[in-house]
Protein backbone atom coordinates (compact mmCIF):
# COMPACT_ATOMS: atom_id res chain seq x y z
CA UNK A 1 0.00 0.00 0.00
CA UNK A 2 1.63 3.82 -0.47
CA UNK A 3 1.19 6.17 1.99
CA UNK A 4 1.05 9.46 0.28
CA UNK A 5 0.38 12.13 2.16
CA UNK A 6 -2.48 13.40 0.13
CA UNK A 7 -3.72 10.04 -0.72
CA UNK A 8 -3.65 9.90 3.61
CA UNK A 9 -5.58 13.12 3.73
CA UNK A 10 -8.19 11.87 1.38
CA UNK A 11 -8.86 8.84 3.51
CA UNK A 12 -9.08 11.29 6.78
CA UNK A 13 -11.66 13.08 4.29
CA UNK A 14 -13.68 10.49 3.25
CA UNK A 15 -13.76 8.47 6.92
CA UNK A 16 -14.43 11.86 8.55
CA UNK A 17 -17.81 12.74 5.73
CA UNK A 18 -18.91 8.61 6.40
CA UNK A 19 -18.87 9.29 9.58
CA UNK A 20 -20.78 11.74 9.67
CA UNK A 21 -23.47 10.92 7.22
CA UNK A 22 -23.20 7.77 9.37
CA UNK A 23 -24.73 9.54 12.92
CA UNK A 24 -27.05 11.62 10.57
CA UNK A 25 -28.88 8.74 9.17
CA UNK A 26 -29.74 7.58 12.85
CA UNK A 27 -31.80 10.82 12.68
CA UNK A 28 -32.74 10.23 8.89
CA UNK A 29 -34.07 6.60 9.89
CA UNK A 30 -36.50 8.54 12.62
CA UNK A 31 -37.49 11.14 10.35
CA UNK A 32 -38.12 7.81 7.94
CA UNK A 33 -40.89 6.17 10.28
CA UNK A 34 -42.21 9.01 13.13
CA UNK A 35 -41.78 12.43 10.61
CA UNK A 36 -45.03 14.23 11.54
CA UNK A 37 -44.71 18.00 10.99
CA UNK A 38 -48.40 18.69 12.18
CA UNK A 39 -47.84 16.91 15.07
CA UNK A 40 -46.91 19.42 18.08
CA UNK A 41 -45.61 16.84 20.56
CA UNK A 42 -42.33 17.28 22.42
CA UNK A 43 -40.59 14.28 20.70
CA UNK A 44 -42.11 15.58 17.27
CA UNK A 45 -40.33 19.11 18.99
CA UNK A 46 -37.07 16.99 19.56
CA UNK A 47 -37.01 15.14 15.98
CA UNK A 48 -36.97 18.87 14.17
CA UNK A 49 -34.04 20.30 16.18
CA UNK A 50 -32.34 17.01 15.52
CA UNK A 51 -32.80 17.20 11.73
CA UNK A 52 -31.60 20.79 11.55
CA UNK A 53 -28.32 19.09 13.12
CA UNK A 54 -28.13 16.06 10.54
CA UNK A 55 -28.66 18.43 7.91
CA UNK A 56 -25.74 20.55 9.11
CA UNK A 57 -23.80 17.49 9.61
CA UNK A 58 -24.61 15.99 5.58
CA UNK A 59 -23.89 19.50 4.33
CA UNK A 60 -20.11 19.17 5.87
CA UNK A 61 -19.95 15.16 4.46
CA UNK A 62 -20.95 16.80 0.77
CA UNK A 63 -18.38 19.43 1.04
CA UNK A 64 -15.62 17.32 2.29
CA UNK A 65 -16.54 14.39 0.00
CA UNK A 66 -16.16 17.02 -3.53
CA UNK A 67 -12.83 18.23 -1.90
CA UNK A 68 -11.98 14.53 -1.25
CA UNK A 69 -12.57 13.57 -4.63
CA UNK A 70 -10.91 16.62 -6.71
CA UNK A 71 -8.16 16.09 -4.05
CA UNK A 72 -7.99 12.19 -5.46
CA UNK A 73 -8.17 13.18 -8.87
CA UNK A 74 -5.34 15.64 -8.59
CA UNK A 75 -3.01 12.96 -7.41
CA UNK A 76 -4.10 10.43 -9.69
CA UNK A 77 -2.94 12.52 -12.01
CA UNK A 78 -0.30 14.31 -11.04
CA UNK A 79 1.32 12.82 -7.86
CA UNK A 80 1.05 8.43 -8.53
CA UNK A 81 2.57 8.82 -11.96
CA UNK A 82 5.90 9.60 -9.97
CA UNK A 83 5.96 6.73 -8.17
CA UNK A 84 3.93 3.97 -10.00
CA UNK A 85 7.00 2.69 -12.44
CA UNK A 86 6.43 3.03 -16.42
CA UNK A 87 3.31 5.51 -15.30
CA UNK A 88 2.64 8.92 -17.23
CA UNK A 89 -0.73 9.91 -16.62
CA UNK A 90 -3.63 8.36 -14.73
CA UNK A 91 -4.09 5.41 -17.07
CA UNK A 92 -1.25 4.04 -15.47
CA UNK A 93 -2.23 4.67 -12.16
CA UNK A 94 -5.24 2.99 -12.43
CA UNK A 95 -3.84 0.01 -14.52
CA UNK A 96 -1.36 -0.55 -11.25
CA UNK A 97 -4.32 -0.83 -8.97
CA UNK A 98 -5.13 -4.21 -10.81
CA UNK A 99 -9.14 -3.32 -11.54
CA UNK A 100 -9.54 -1.73 -8.18
CA UNK A 101 -9.35 1.71 -9.48
CA UNK A 102 -12.82 2.04 -11.84
CA UNK A 103 -14.70 0.29 -9.01
CA UNK A 104 -13.18 2.99 -6.88
CA UNK A 105 -14.44 6.27 -9.22
CA UNK A 106 -17.75 4.46 -10.43
CA UNK A 107 -18.85 4.39 -6.38
CA UNK A 108 -17.45 7.88 -5.41
CA UNK A 109 -19.05 9.55 -8.15
CA UNK A 110 -22.38 7.82 -7.35
CA UNK A 111 -21.95 9.03 -3.93
CA UNK A 112 -21.18 12.41 -5.11
CA UNK A 113 -24.02 12.90 -7.63
CA UNK A 114 -26.47 11.63 -4.53
CA UNK A 115 -24.84 13.89 -1.93
CA UNK A 116 -25.26 16.81 -4.01
CA UNK A 117 -29.09 16.18 -5.15
CA UNK A 118 -29.26 16.01 -1.54
CA UNK A 119 -28.15 19.34 -0.84
CA UNK A 120 -30.40 20.75 -4.04
CA UNK A 121 -33.26 19.71 -2.31
CA UNK A 122 -32.05 20.66 1.42
CA UNK A 123 -31.50 24.22 -0.32
CA UNK A 124 -35.65 24.13 -1.08
CA UNK A 125 -36.06 22.90 2.05
CA UNK A 126 -34.31 25.60 4.20
CA UNK A 127 -35.98 28.51 1.88
CA UNK A 128 -39.37 27.33 3.67
CA UNK A 129 -39.96 28.03 7.04
CA UNK A 130 -42.32 24.83 7.20
CA UNK A 131 -39.38 22.52 5.85
CA UNK A 132 -41.83 20.29 3.19
CA UNK A 133 -39.09 18.49 2.28
CA UNK A 134 -37.18 17.05 5.14
CA UNK A 135 -38.48 13.37 4.98
CA UNK A 136 -37.65 13.61 0.75
CA UNK A 137 -34.00 15.03 2.67
CA UNK A 138 -33.43 11.81 4.99
CA UNK A 139 -34.34 9.10 2.30
CA UNK A 140 -31.61 10.68 0.02
CA UNK A 141 -29.82 10.65 2.92
CA UNK A 142 -30.30 6.66 3.72
CA UNK A 143 -29.18 5.88 0.50
CA UNK A 144 -26.05 8.26 0.22
CA UNK A 145 -24.70 5.92 3.78
CA UNK A 146 -24.06 2.60 1.58
CA UNK A 147 -22.82 4.36 -1.49
CA UNK A 148 -19.84 6.22 1.05
CA UNK A 149 -19.40 3.05 2.46
CA UNK A 150 -18.45 1.23 -0.45
CA UNK A 151 -16.32 4.15 -1.88
CA UNK A 152 -14.46 4.38 1.04
CA UNK A 153 -14.02 0.67 0.90
CA UNK A 154 -13.02 0.63 -2.49
CA UNK A 155 -10.91 3.67 -2.24
CA UNK A 156 -9.06 1.31 0.47
CA UNK A 157 -8.94 -1.94 -1.72
CA UNK A 158 -7.56 0.46 -4.70
CA UNK A 159 -4.38 1.81 -2.58
CA UNK A 160 -3.91 -1.84 -0.98
CA UNK A 161 -4.03 -3.50 -4.57
CA UNK A 162 -1.40 -0.77 -5.77
CA UNK A 163 1.69 -2.30 -7.67
CA UNK A 164 4.74 -0.06 -7.07
CA UNK A 165 7.30 -2.98 -8.40
CA UNK A 166 5.60 -4.27 -11.45
CA UNK A 167 6.04 -1.54 -14.56
CA UNK A 168 2.56 -0.68 -16.11
CA UNK A 169 2.79 0.52 -19.54
CA UNK A 170 -0.40 2.89 -19.42
CA UNK A 171 -0.61 4.23 -23.50
CA UNK A 172 -0.53 0.41 -24.50
CA UNK A 173 -3.59 0.35 -22.29
CA UNK A 174 -5.44 2.95 -25.20
CA UNK A 175 -3.92 1.04 -28.16
CA UNK A 176 -4.15 -2.51 -27.62
CA UNK A 177 -7.75 -1.53 -27.65
CA UNK A 178 -7.26 -1.05 -32.41
CA UNK A 179 -6.47 -3.73 -34.39
CA UNK A 180 -5.45 -1.37 -36.69
CA UNK A 181 -5.51 2.50 -38.09
CA UNK A 182 -8.68 2.39 -39.15
CA UNK A 183 -10.64 1.35 -36.68
CA UNK A 184 -8.64 3.87 -34.15
CA UNK A 185 -10.43 6.43 -36.48
CA UNK A 186 -13.90 5.13 -35.27
CA UNK A 187 -16.10 4.88 -32.13
CA UNK A 188 -18.90 3.07 -32.11
CA UNK A 189 -18.57 2.17 -36.04
CA UNK A 190 -19.03 5.67 -37.24
CA UNK A 191 -16.11 8.37 -37.47
CA UNK A 192 -15.74 12.12 -37.04
CA UNK A 193 -17.99 12.99 -39.69
CA UNK A 194 -20.62 12.06 -37.51
CA UNK A 195 -19.24 12.52 -34.31
CA UNK A 196 -18.43 15.80 -34.56
CA UNK A 197 -21.69 17.19 -36.21
CA UNK A 198 -24.02 14.90 -33.30
CA UNK A 199 -21.86 16.87 -30.79
CA UNK A 200 -22.43 20.06 -32.11
CA UNK A 201 -26.08 19.91 -32.41
CA UNK A 202 -26.39 18.27 -29.33
CA UNK A 203 -24.74 20.81 -27.76
CA UNK A 204 -26.86 23.68 -29.14
CA UNK A 205 -29.98 21.73 -28.77
CA UNK A 206 -29.17 21.28 -24.91
CA UNK A 207 -27.84 24.95 -24.68
CA UNK A 208 -30.90 26.45 -26.00
CA UNK A 209 -32.45 23.96 -23.52
CA UNK A 210 -30.99 24.71 -20.67
CA UNK A 211 -31.54 28.35 -21.46
CA UNK A 212 -35.35 28.07 -21.62
CA UNK A 213 -35.26 26.41 -18.46
CA UNK A 214 -33.54 29.47 -16.63
CA UNK A 215 -35.57 32.08 -18.29
CA UNK A 216 -38.64 29.72 -17.74
CA UNK A 217 -38.75 27.79 -14.22
CA UNK A 218 -42.38 27.21 -13.81
CA UNK A 219 -42.47 25.33 -16.78
CA UNK A 220 -41.45 21.68 -16.43
CA UNK A 221 -41.73 20.23 -19.42
CA UNK A 222 -38.46 22.35 -20.91
CA UNK A 223 -36.65 20.89 -17.48
CA UNK A 224 -37.91 17.06 -19.04
CA UNK A 225 -36.42 18.18 -22.77
CA UNK A 226 -33.64 19.55 -20.63
CA UNK A 227 -32.90 16.44 -18.58
CA UNK A 228 -33.60 13.98 -21.60
CA UNK A 229 -30.91 16.55 -23.67
CA UNK A 230 -28.34 16.26 -21.19
CA UNK A 231 -28.27 12.60 -21.07
CA UNK A 232 -27.52 12.83 -24.76
CA UNK A 233 -25.47 15.25 -24.57
CA UNK A 234 -23.03 13.74 -22.04
CA UNK A 235 -21.76 10.46 -23.94
CA UNK A 236 -21.19 12.36 -27.12
CA UNK A 237 -19.42 14.92 -25.27
CA UNK A 238 -17.39 12.77 -24.05
CA UNK A 239 -16.50 10.56 -27.33
CA UNK A 240 -16.27 13.81 -29.16
CA UNK A 241 -13.77 14.98 -26.48
CA UNK A 242 -11.42 11.88 -26.26
CA UNK A 243 -11.67 10.70 -29.70
CA UNK A 244 -11.36 13.52 -31.62
CA UNK A 245 -11.06 16.95 -29.85
CA UNK A 246 -8.44 16.25 -27.03
CA UNK A 247 -5.90 15.95 -30.68
CA UNK A 248 -5.70 19.65 -30.56
CA UNK A 249 -4.64 19.85 -27.22
CA UNK A 250 -2.11 16.69 -27.45
CA UNK A 251 -1.08 18.28 -30.90
CA UNK A 252 -1.07 14.18 -32.06
CA UNK A 253 -3.86 11.73 -33.78
CA UNK A 254 -5.24 9.11 -31.99
CA UNK A 255 -4.37 9.51 -28.62
CA UNK A 256 -7.35 8.76 -27.28
CA UNK A 257 -6.73 8.88 -23.63
CA UNK A 258 -8.80 11.10 -20.89
CA UNK A 259 -6.08 11.80 -18.31
CA UNK A 260 -3.79 13.22 -19.83
CA UNK A 261 -5.72 16.23 -20.13
CA UNK A 262 -5.11 16.82 -16.39
CA UNK A 263 -0.93 17.28 -17.08
CA UNK A 264 0.58 20.76 -15.85
CA UNK A 265 2.08 19.76 -20.04
CA UNK A 266 -1.68 20.17 -21.35
CA UNK A 267 -2.07 23.30 -18.63
CA UNK A 268 -4.00 21.21 -16.56
CA UNK A 269 -7.03 21.75 -18.65
CA UNK A 270 -8.95 18.30 -18.12
CA UNK A 271 -9.76 19.66 -14.91
CA UNK A 272 -11.83 22.42 -15.64
CA UNK A 273 -12.78 20.55 -18.90
CA UNK A 274 -14.26 17.43 -17.19
CA UNK A 275 -15.36 19.88 -14.15
CA UNK A 276 -17.83 21.10 -16.34
CA UNK A 277 -18.84 18.08 -17.74
CA UNK A 278 -19.20 16.75 -14.62
CA UNK A 279 -21.17 19.59 -13.38
CA UNK A 280 -23.46 19.08 -16.15
CA UNK A 281 -23.95 15.89 -14.89
CA UNK A 282 -24.49 16.34 -11.66
CA UNK A 283 -27.02 19.00 -11.97
CA UNK A 284 -29.60 16.53 -14.23
CA UNK A 285 -30.54 14.87 -11.45
CA UNK A 286 -32.19 18.06 -9.33
CA UNK A 287 -33.32 19.35 -12.02
CA UNK A 288 -36.03 16.97 -12.21
CA UNK A 289 -36.38 15.82 -9.18
CA UNK A 290 -37.58 20.02 -8.53
CA UNK A 291 -39.03 20.12 -11.14
CA UNK A 292 -41.28 17.35 -10.11
CA UNK A 293 -41.53 18.95 -6.91
CA UNK A 294 -42.79 21.64 -8.24
CA UNK A 295 -45.49 20.23 -10.07
CA UNK A 296 -46.74 18.35 -6.99
CA UNK A 297 -46.35 20.30 -4.25
CA UNK A 298 -47.58 23.83 -2.64
CA UNK A 299 -47.59 26.54 -4.24
CA UNK A 300 -44.95 27.97 -2.01
CA UNK A 301 -43.42 24.88 -2.38
CA UNK A 302 -43.44 24.97 -5.88
CA UNK A 303 -42.28 28.46 -6.79
CA UNK A 304 -38.74 27.64 -4.85
CA UNK A 305 -38.22 24.25 -6.14
CA UNK A 306 -38.98 25.97 -9.36
CA UNK A 307 -36.48 28.66 -8.59
CA UNK A 308 -33.75 26.02 -7.98
CA UNK A 309 -34.26 24.24 -10.91
CA UNK A 310 -33.35 27.30 -13.06
CA UNK A 311 -30.59 27.53 -11.71
CA UNK A 312 -29.53 24.20 -12.18
CA UNK A 313 -30.54 24.67 -15.62
CA UNK A 314 -28.32 27.73 -15.35
CA UNK A 315 -25.71 26.21 -14.13
CA UNK A 316 -25.88 23.16 -16.97
CA UNK A 317 -25.60 26.05 -19.35
CA UNK A 318 -22.38 27.76 -17.80
CA UNK A 319 -20.91 24.45 -17.62
CA UNK A 320 -21.65 23.46 -21.10
CA UNK A 321 -20.34 26.91 -22.55
CA UNK A 322 -17.17 26.60 -20.54
CA UNK A 323 -16.90 22.77 -21.64
CA UNK A 324 -17.75 23.83 -25.70
CA UNK A 325 -15.29 26.60 -25.35
CA UNK A 326 -12.42 24.51 -23.93
CA UNK A 327 -12.67 21.64 -26.45
CA UNK A 328 -13.27 23.34 -29.79
CA UNK A 329 -11.47 26.68 -29.01
CA UNK A 330 -7.99 24.60 -29.37
CA UNK A 331 -9.42 23.54 -32.85
CA UNK A 332 -10.47 26.86 -33.95
CA UNK A 333 -6.80 28.05 -33.14
CA UNK A 334 -5.51 25.25 -34.81
CA UNK A 335 -7.30 25.50 -38.55
CA UNK A 336 -6.05 29.92 -38.08
CA UNK A 337 -2.97 28.99 -37.41
CA UNK A 338 -2.10 26.08 -39.44
CA UNK A 339 -4.54 26.40 -41.76
CA UNK A 340 -5.60 22.31 -41.85
CA UNK A 341 -7.83 20.38 -39.29
CA UNK A 342 -5.68 17.42 -37.71
CA UNK A 343 -7.16 14.76 -39.17
CA UNK A 344 -6.28 10.98 -40.27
Amino acid sequence: MIRHPLLLAVFAADLVAFLLVLGASVTAFRIALNWRPEDPSEAQLRLERRAETAALAVGWATGLTLLATAALVYALTNLLPDVVPGAMCGTGVLQSMQGAGPRMLTYRLLAVALLWLWWRVAQVNRSLPEGPLVALGARLVLLALPLMGLALHASWQAALAMDLQQAVDCCAVIYDHFRSPDEARRTLGAGRAFWLPVFAAASIAAAAAAWAAWRHPRRPRRHWLLAALVLVWLPVAAIALTRFLSAYHYGVLHHHCPWCLFLPVHHLVGFPLWGAWLLTALETPPVLVLSLIAARGSPAVAAAAAARAGGAARNILSAQLLFSALAVGPALWWRLTFGVWLAG
